[in-house]
């Protein structure tokens, strides 16, 4: 089936571009043709796209018959090759495309779980389309279907963004489709969000309230906010990880939970989140205390091997990430604090630490960044007092 694209000049359509594949050469090389047909005056849009479709059809019936591909060439494709030109747009995603893209190995659960979830809305909205009549303006509708139907975020529809563009670059590279329609998509403007994260006087509230709590949230909860780590990370923890004598602790796994894999144990986000993080006194005290407590309950074995922060039978097993979120929110609500996630004690770590007068590279590095343009854009944020010190610090060295 030829695929068609259409020229614009000045707003209007004035023509359309053929291409069809007329099989493999004897290197296996796919064999192109391509013609241009001309929109004749005065049509309109859509009559102009359904006359082109009979026009391609007709056109590549016709080149088929003129060279003699449909006898000499038919043989010549393989059973996957044929199911492949045929293959409609949701097949293609479910049967070829997240099988060997995305179900391949190279994926975390939550990464394959994310894809999923985008894939599939994507195979729900183009179900009965072929995957080589999906074009611009098919991509543009289900864009706005996101936005204004599903009432999705601007960050979300951003994400089906990229996972279309993934599925047709990938068709591309196999040679199912000669072009990728997402090359003349604009990608969705992101809306930049203002990080949430708690101010000075709400962080003095936070940690008198943690006073009141079972010794094992508060340590959860004081970590997370000293030390910027993720929830994952911080349920990753093993005895093992925290050097009392040194003052830090390593950062070697993340905990995910995934309604089709459950609660699963990996390698942290990237290669920068590898890392060795200093503990403050105050935490370190917790965390000594925390472990005499533990070393008491479970006397007959050695910490090492256990998790900080365990499921409540089983001490070699991490706790379910989405337990510890519930139970913020319940702790924040009760101490009227800001309702807030634990990537937002996470954020609010790296914003006071700044706010504090640390250097941005080091929070780059305790946060486990891979850039520092992300800690920059994420928390450099000055309000008028610090704009203020900016301005009399300038005067002051040219006594202005």
């Amino acid at each position: 089936m030829a695929t068609i694209k259409e020229k614009r000049v000045n707003g209007k359509i004035f023509s359309y571009k053929f291409t069809c594949c007329l099989g493999r050469d004897a290197q296996g090389k796919q064999i192109r043709r391509c013609t241009t047909w001309q929109v004749p005056e005065g049509m309109t849009p859509s009559k102009a796209k359904k006359a082109a479709e009979r026009e391609a059809a007709a056109w590549e019936a016709d080149l088929r018959r003129e060279l003699g591909f449909d006898e000499k060439n038919s043989g010549q494709l393989t059973e996957d090759e044929r199911f492949l030109e045929q293959i409609e747009m949701s097949q293609f995603i479910r049967e070829v495309w997240f099988p060997l893209s995305i179900e391949n190995g190279d994926y975390k659960p939550k990464t394959i779980s994310f894809y999923h979830d985008t894939a599939k809305n994507i195979a729900d909205f183009f179900e009965g389309y072929s995957l080589q009549g999906v074009g611009f303006i098919a991509i543009q509708k289900f864009l706005i279907y996101l936005r204004k139907d599903r009432g999705y975020s601007a960050q979300y529809v951003h994400h089906h963004h990229r996972t279309l563009n993934m599925i047709f670059a990938f068709a591309q590279k196999q040679g199912i489709i000669i072009e990728n329609p997402m090359e003349s998509i604009p990608k969705p403007k992101l809306e930049k969000k203002k990080v949430d994260a708690l101010s000075p006087e709400e962080t003095k509230l936070f940690f008198t309230a943690l006073n009141e709590c079972p010794l094992d949230f508060r340590c959860l909860l004081h970590l997370m906010i000293t030390t910027g780590l993720r929830r994952g990370e911080c349920l990753g923890l093993q005895w093992k990880d925290i050097d009392l004598k040194k003052s830090c602790l390593k950062v070697q796994r993340n905990v995910t939970q995934t309604t089709k894999s459950g609660i699963v144990v990996s390698t942290p986000k990237t290669t920068s989140s590898l890392r060795t993080v200093p503990l403050m006194e105050s935490t370190l005290l917790l965390l000594k205390l925390y472990k005499r407590q533990e070393q008491r309950e479970h006397f007959e074995i050695t910490l090492d091997e256990c998790f900080v922060f365990h499921s409540k039978d089983n001490c070699f097993k991490p706790r379910d990430p989405n337990s510890v979120t519930r139970r913020l929110k319940r702790f924040m609500k009760r101490n009227e604090l800001p309702d807030m996630s634990p990537h937002d004690l996470r954020h609010s770590c790296a914003t006071l630490m700044l706010g504090c007068g640390a250097d941005i590279k080091s929070v780059q590095q305790i946060l486990g960044h891979t850039r520092s343009t992300t800690t920059l854009d994420f928390y450099v944020r000055s309000d008028m007092n610090q704009m203020k010190t900016a301005t009399d610090k300038f005067a002051s060295a040219f006594g202005l």
